[in-house]
Order: C-alpha cells, then structure tokens, then sequence
C-alpha cells in the first residue's frame, strides 16, 4: 500500500519549515521533514488471486458535497517488485496533472453506485474500460450483520510498497471485511481463483472508512523564507501568521503547513494539513528542535506523530547536529514496530544562517 501515495509526489509534496519566533533570533530554522497528506472518506480492497499480473485493485472516495458526484481513485497494483500502480481517476483535470507527473495515470468514465448508510459497512459497484480497453466491473457488498470495527484497521505496515520512495502512513480508522467480492475484466472473476492462475490472497475483499494517506517521500526541494519572493513550484515560503509563534506556508498545489514556535524560535510541533484543510499531521517535538545559530552540537528530541486526534501512530528520537554549511537530522522509530528499520535523513543545506535546500533520504539502520 506504500504505492497509494505516488501519484502525489510531485506536486503535492513540500517542505515543513518556521520562521523567526521572536527577534532574539536571527537566523534560519530548523526545517525538518518532506511531507503530504491526503484523506478519502472511502475504501475497498479486494485481493485478485487469479490476475497474473495485479495483486489487488482498491478504490478511494472522497465526498465532494451533495450536489457534487464524490471524487473516485482505482488503482491496481503490480505483484513484482517495486510494486507499480495502474492509476484511474473519475476527474479529468486530477488525472492530467498526475499523468504530467510522470505517474501512471488516466481519466476513466466510471460509473460508482455505494450501499449502505453511515457508520456502517459500504458496497460499492463500479466499472470502467481499462487502458487496454477491457471492460472492468467490481463489486463488493456486506451482510446486513456486519459492522465495522477497529480490528484490522489503523496505521498499516508498508510492507514493502514503493519502500525505495517514500515512508508511508495509511491509516483507516474502522473497517470490515467482505467474504463474496467480483472483480470481472472482460468475462473473467480475477477475484476468484482460476485453473492455473492461484495466487496466495490474505483475505478476499475488506471496506475501510476515514483514511489518511500522507507521509515522508525521498527527494529534495529548494525553499524560501522571505515572504516577498515567489514560491518555487516544488517549495514553500513561510510567513507569520496572526496568531504569535504560528508560522504558515502555503503551496500552490497542496494544502497548509503550520509550524508552531516557541518564543525562543524553536521548532515545538509541526502540522501539515490537507487541501481541505480539515484533516491533518502533527508531529511534536519534546524537547523543541534549537534554530541553527543555537546548534553548537548536537541536540536530541523525541518526537511523536498524529493524526488528527489519532494518537500513538508513531514515535522515536531525532538527533540533530550542525556540520558546516548544512544541518543533518536523524529519524529513528520507536513504534511502530514495523517502522523501526526505517532511518530517515534530513539534510538542510545553508547559506550562512539561512536555508536554502532540503532533502530527504533513507539510511540503513545503525542500530
């Protein structure tokens, strides 16, 4: 599911930063993670262990109002290694600019019917012609005495998928599983096993609600502090906003980040929020990151990730240390137990005091 998030990568990623929290300080922050966020209201997943192929084909739904058809996500995702995506997306404009992207990605006409009613399990019916213009229908329903529940949700392990990019955070807040799902491409159920096409599937189909999919991708971007400059396509600029201490920046193609400050200028939390603005990631910071004219040497934090009122999702240290004209700090992971082979570096390169790059890598785990 590390995939889910690629599609996003270009343009919806940016950079967490602060500006100056009083002006006992004079040089530039701390920046110190590469972050995007997403929320859909709606999720199936069905396992396909007869598609020689695909391993699974999910699809995501996100309410657009009531008068407004929802937007809808179908992807399929490769069994090989580094587990590509077939990305197809209900709005033309959303799949141009993933397809300009670099992503695999096209419009599709598809038709979307949900059962069910709030606070309980949803069935979907969908389908579309593929890019190989097949014909593709799914279906997924519920018995009436199914009901959602915790088990099997949360904060999922990335199990490998699109590892080499990104560390992901796909979280579903209550799910429930489906046993009699279709997934029919030109006549045939892949969703049921076929002679001589039986691939291992863990459970057959499952619908979640409430999911966010965000998280940490491995590249770097150029960044501003100066309000007055324009705002590089693929960075941010932060400014002060009316509230003291709380510093925002505001990319063109993704929702808000606010850095919360102490008086001291230094970095106590973190919040990327979504384009709705409505959801978001909070990462705090105990004790606060020092700006970089205060790093004399190197300086340790524990830090802790929600999001929005979900809590306990992720925790570990981060060590921060100055070395010339860059800035070098060390993610490691306490819980969850998955993510504690996963190092992550960020390095901040300076122009004197002030930074002028971030970037964003993966280490291989000293511990």
């Amino acid at each position: 599911m590390g995939s889910l998030a690629t599609g996003f990568l270009k343009w919806a990623l940016i950079i967490s930063g602060m500006a100056l929290a009083s002006i006992a300080t004079t040089a530039a922050p701390l920046i110190p993670i590469v972050s995007f966020l997403q929320h859909w209201d709606h999720h199936w997943y069905v396992w396909l262990p007869s598609d020689p192929v695909y391993e699974a084909v999910e699809i995501m739904a996100a309410e657009r109002g009531p008068n407004n058809p929802p937007l809808l996500w179908v992807f399929f995702t490769e069994r090989a290694q580094p587990k590509h995506q077939i990305n197809y997306y209900s709005d033309a404009k959303v799949a141009a600019a993933r397809a300009a992207d670099g992503v695999t990605s096209q419009f599709a006409e598809i038709k979307f019917t949900m059962t069910g009613a709030d606070g309980e399990p949803r069935g979907v019916s969908a389908g579309f012609v593929d890019f190989q213009n097949r014909h593709v229908a799914i279906e997924v329903g519920f018995d009436s005495e199914v009901r959602l529940a915790t088990t099997n949700a949360g904060l999922t392990d990335q199990i490998g998928h699109s590892g080499e990019r990104l560390l992901l955070l796909f979280f579903r807040e209550r799910g429930a599983r489906a046993q009699n799902p279709h997934v029919t491409i030109n006549g045939t159920d892949v969703a049921k096993p076929q002679p001589g096409q039986t691939f291992p599937a863990p459970f057959a189909a499952a619908y979640s609600n409430n999911i966010f999919v965000g998280g940490f991708p491995f590249m770097g971007l150029d960044v501003s502090f100066d309000g007055r400059a324009e705002t590089p396509s693929l960075g941010a600029h932060f400014v002060p906003t009316g509230t003291p201490n709380v510093y925002e920046a505001a990319p063109p193609h993704t929702g808000r980040i606010n850095l919360l400050t102490t008086f001291e200028g230094s970095l106590a939390g973190y919040q990327q929020h979504d384009r709705t603005g409505a959801h978001m990631i909070y990462i705090r910071f105990d004790p606060p990151l020092p700006p970089t004219d205060q790093l004399a040497s190197e300086a340790q934090s524990a830090f802790q990730i929600l999001l929005d009122n979900f809590r306990h999702l992720l925790a570990g240290d981060i060590r921060v240390r100055r070395e010339g004209a860059s800035v070098m700090m060390d993610w490691r992971f306490d819980e969850p137990a998955w993510a504690r082979s996963r190092v992550l570096r960020t390095t901040a390169l300076l122009s004197g005091d002030n930074i002028s790059h971030l970037d964003l890598r993966p280490l291989k785990n000293e511990q």
